[in-house]
Parts: structure tokens; sequence; C-alpha cells
């Protein structure tokens, strides 16, 4: 039974509302870095929470492979956190252990899984039988596994990917080929040519190893003048620009 389940239970006159946001919007219980790199040597890695309210949270913790709509019952990353649901004081720190606890998975490039936590405001017994709204609020990151020796470099990851646009399906497309280890996670592409700029859409992450499309906004010719401006965001958190000449 879920900590949630046992919280509504508790208080059937709570009125319960939802939300996703990031952390850096509304969330005042935070994780140190906006993404988690374990590697494959480490016994286990700590992170480090903080409540910012003047009131106490609860916190849940779960991860899952793939799934933006897990939730504790249906977490199925081979990780645990301990502890997995904790109170946190006001204005107060917590740390979190995280086990990778799985096998099997390849070693020649990185494996992505996501880390979820809830915030849960704790109800005071005076009101858990008022009508009071209930703000919960989640975050999800990229927990990623790096397996140990992996040729090259994360922080130049930039420097190997190709780049090329195509017509697939009678629409232009930038093809971006990632063969490294690492996962090229980006956030922004633009392709300029003899003044016109283009954009990308449906931005994702491009996995190691692996080709992915992303369809242009607009058609776009493409000769040697052609440049292609980006983002990718690195090991911290931060965006790195990059550059690629066609």
């Amino acid at each position: 039974m879920s900590l949630l389940y046992r919280l509504l239970k508790r208080s059937k006159a709570v009125l319960l509302c939802a939300l996703v946001v990031s952390q850096y919007s509304h969330a005042s219980v935070i994780m140190n870095g906006n993404r988690i790199i374990y590697p494959a040597s480490a016994k286990e890695k700590t992170l480090q929470f903080t409540n910012q309210d003047p009131h106490p949270n609860l916190v849940q913790i779960w991860l899952d492979i793939n799934n933006p709509n897990s939730n504790p019952s249906t977490a199925d990353a081979p990780f645990v956190a301990t502890p997995q649901v904790f109170r946190m004081e006001p204005n107060s720190g917590q740390a979190v252990r995280l086990m990778f606890t799985g096998a099997g998975l390849p070693q020649d490039r990185e494996s992505v899984f996501y880390f979820n936590f809830q915030q849960i405001p704790s109800v005071k017994s005076s009101d858990k039988d008022k009508n009071k709204l209930l703000l919960l609020v989640s975050n999800r990151l990229k927990v990623f596994y790096r397996p140990n020796s992996l040729p090259g470099s994360s922080d130049k990851i930039g420097d190997e990917l190709i780049f090329s646009v195509k017509k697939i399906q009678g629409k232009t497309h930038l093809v971006v080929n990632n063969p490294t280890a690492y996962h090229a996670n980006f956030t922004q592409a633009t392709i300029t040519t003899a003044g016109k700029s283009v954009s990308v859409t449906d931005i994702t992450m491009v996995a190691p190893k692996s080709e992915i499309s992303w369809p242009l906004k607009s058609a776009i010719s493409v000769n040697n003048s052609s440049v292609l401006q980006y983002k990718l965001v690195n090991d911290y958190g931060v965006e790195i620009k990059g550059k690629y000449q066609f």
C-alpha cells in the first residue's frame, strides 16, 4: 500500500490536487543537481535533499525504466533508494542512498533510467477533517548508468555527432547520428542558410550508437555555408552551445 493511499485514507476530507512541476518553479523540496550520473564502479551514490519550507514534508522516491506515468507500485528500474519514504522537517536536509541492483546492462554504452520523487505536505491532525487543498509536487530526473572505461568523453560528445538534412516522407528532417557511448541530450537546434533560420521541432535525447530524425518547421536547402547551432546538456545539467558546418 503506497504512502499516498494511506495518507488519503486517514484524511478523507482532504481535497487532493496533484501537479507535476519542475524543481525550479514551485518545488520546495529540492535535490542537488538535475540529473544523476551513476558510475558502474560505485557501490552506491548519495543524493542530498533540502526542504526549504517552514513546515514538514513527506517525500516518496521511486525509479522506472521509461514510464512517465509510473508510480511507486509500478517502479521497475534496477535501483533501490534508501530511504524510499521519509519525513523532512522544516528547513532541513536529508541524504538518500541510491544503489544499483541489476545486471546484464550493455557495457559499451550508457543506459538511462528515471528517478522520481514526490513531495507531500504533511497534514496537521487538527486539519484532517477539514476541506483543504493538498498540493503534491512531483519531479522526474534522468539517471545515467555509466559503465567503466567507456571510450571518449561525455564532455566532447558534440565533436563526434554527425548531422545531415534529408527528405523523409516528403518532409525535411534533421538527421542526427550519435556514434558515441553517451546520450546526447539536446534542448535546441536551429539551421541557418543564407540568412534564413529554421528551428527543429520535437527535439529528443539521442541514445548512444543510434540515429534519429527530427522534422523542421519548414523546408530549407542546405549547402556548404549552412550552419546548425544547437545546445546540449552536460553531466552537470548545464546547457553547452555547439555549432556544425554542413
